[in-house]
């Protein structure tokens, strides 16, 4: 059953915005870009922030171009982001301030706080999201008995506020809200200890709605001569992502390959033990009442660091090349190693952790570059195989997406590390997933697998093969097990 259908779907990133046209019919689904808006993070009072009045007026204008540019009736209209950060509205609806980023310092020192009053394991299990600074858990300890707080009638994360701008309907979606760590790791509630803990009321969050609910008809002028309803899609970009995986083989992981990588499976319960705690796993809500069990890496971070050493602005397929160059080396990092995370020289990181780990410095540059790649690929075996541990599912596929994907080298590297076959591709999933969960809402396709079939069809993948690992590399991954091992003591 596929129903011809066409949609806006309003792709919501740290860096931009995309307003995309989404169509699906019986030849499949496409999407096109008809407004890209830059975003980046502005001082105001302070505190690095959001220019949401700069963003929602933007916003409305890729929407009038999408109407003005479809040749079909546009039914609906969905909206995803980064997750954790939210707006505070008074009692008139209105905003109070704009929001601050994730990037904020005001939430150091809010952890160590927070775990003083309620016990970090307990924390895990009550919510399965685990401890991460820029949580709107600390976000909210930083504001706890604020005159900011104590005005706010309503709290609503950036997609649900886009959605409340355009049909009226002030309602938080499950996946955006459990990115929060106070939404309770069963359900569809608020944890109310957490809550007590933070003085906020339940009234401020409101009741949470599934992905997928349909909002009701767009009331602003642009969308005034049609029909458009808003549908509450996954607010939570991955969580999209990962809807539209073109999923053949049930018994798979999926590895978002970008600055950050994320490492998960998709499941229908959470890992909560004291090991998943410590592995840093997180539990993450997805479509259908799914569970996106995943581990945040530092990912091409590394690589990005190291380019700044090369002259000319060198391509990762030239990067690539030179991974050649560094010839056989014994080198291997932790890319979770703190050191990582935002130095000021990436090569001097490297170095500093070579130093503290007893290992000789790579000879070239190429050295430094293969082990940044191939250290990664041993960080993603090793959580692929601990999540296949804690899970007890088997993981036979690895679907690669994000910018990374583009890259055959890194592609084959992590099916030859990793052991199991790789299938890359769509890049960009937030928005086909976006697509998908209006179509499913409105009725134009029956169920999710009917949408990963289309992704399938319209978008091809690439799949790789494990070549034969060299003893070089065997004995390699048994050293990162090694530094593992010691960081995690």
């Amino acid at each position: 059953m596929i129903d011809d259908f066409s949609c806006i779907s309003v792709d919501m990133g740290a860096g931009s915005i995309r307003v995309m046209l989404g169509k699906i019919d019986r030849q499949g689904i496409t999407d096109i870009e008809v407004h890209r808006i830059p975003n980046k993070i502005v001082k105001i009072e302070g505190h690095d922030s959001w220019d949401m009045e700069g963003i929602v007026s933007e916003i409305r204008v890729g929407i009038s171009k999408a109407l003005s540019q479809s040749e079909y009736s546009i039914s609906s209209i969905g909206v995803d982001s980064w997750g954790v950060d939210f707006v505070h509205l008074d009692d008139r609806g209105q905003l109070l301030g704009m929001p601050v980023s994730y990037r904020d310092k005001r939430t150091r020192g809010m952890e160590e706080q927070w775990k003083s009053m309620m016990p970090e394991l307990e924390t895990f299990q009550r919510t399965g999201i685990n401890f991460y600074t820029f949580n709107t858990l600390f976000q909210l300890q930083s504001l706890k008995n604020s005159e900011n707080l104590e005005n706010t009638a309503r709290i609503l994360f950036i997609p649900c506020y886009i959605s409340y701008l355009l049909t009226g309907v002030a309602k938080n979606e499950l996946s955006i809200s459990s990115t929060s760590q106070m939404l309770g790791v069963k359900g569809d509630q608020w944890d109310q200890d957490i809550l007590k803990h933070l003085n906020v009321k339940q009234e401020l969050l409101g009741d949470v709605i599934a992905p997928g609910t349909r909002l009701g008809r767009v009331t602003i002028p642009e969308a005034e001569d049609t029909d458009m309803e808003g549908i509450a899609v996954c607010g939570h970009d991955t969580a999209c992502v990962v809807a539209a995986l073109p999923v053949e083989n049930p018994n798979f992981a999926y590895i978002s390959a970008g600055t950050w990588c994320i490492v998960g499976v998709e499941s229908d319960q959470p890992l909560i033990s004291e090991e998943a705690l410590k592995l840093g796993l997180t539990n993450e809500r997805g479509y259908n009442n799914t569970y996106r069990t995943l581990k945040n890496i530092v990912g091409l971070w590394l690589l990005q660091g190291l380019k700044k050493h090369l002259s000319g602005d060198p391509s990762f397929t030239r990067i690539e090349e030179m991974t050649k160059e560094g010839g056989p080396i014994m080198q291997v990092i932790d890319p979770d190693d703190p050191g990582f995370y935002n130095p000021e020289d990436m090569k001097e990181a490297f170095d500093a952790y070579f130093d503290r780990t007893d290992q000789a410095r790579p000879e070239n540059f190429g050295g430094y570059l293969l082990c940044a790649y191939d250290s990664l690929c041993f960080s993603f075996r090793y959580h692929i195989e601990r999540l296949e541990e804690l899970s007890g599912k088997p993981i036979e596929v690895l679907h690669l997406v994000g910018g990374g994907s583009q890259s055959d080298y890194l592609n084959q590297r992590i099916a030859t590390i990793c052991g199991r076959k790789v299938v890359s591709g769509p890049v960009e999933g937030a928005t086909l997933g976006n697509i998908m969960i209006q179509a499913l809402a409105m009725g134009k396709i029956a169920d999710i697998q009917e949408g990963r079939s289309l992704v399938k069809k319209c978008y091809p993948v690439k799949t790789y093969t494990p070549l034969a690992e060299s003893s070089r590399s065997l004995e390699r991954y048994k050293k990162f097990l090694i530094l593992k091992q010691d960081s995690n003591k």
